[in-house]
């Protein structure tokens, strides 16, 4: 059996993306292959890998990436 999912970015996370010049397919392996966590009492999750943390959402067979953060931040 093959799984499909499907990534989407928002509007908002393809002006970060161009802003910090990261390509999509690294977002995808962040993704993919990161560290993630999810928020208390809200459907978001969070994915860091190799400085670069992604905001998402998931739903069945799509991924839906919020935001993106480059560096170290405060959580």
């Amino acid at each position: 059996m093959i799984i499909i999912i499907y990534i989407v970015f928002s509007i908002h996370s393809l002006q970060k993306m161009d802003a910090f010049g990261i390509e999509r397919k690294e977002i995808e392996n962040v993704v993919r292959k990161g560290m993630k966590w999810k928020e208390d009492k809200e459907d978001k999750w969070h994915a860091l890998m190799n400085n670069i943390e992604v905001v998402f959402q998931k739903s069945n067979e799509i991924i839906f990436i919020i935001t993106i953060y480059r560096g170290e931040r405060e959580k």
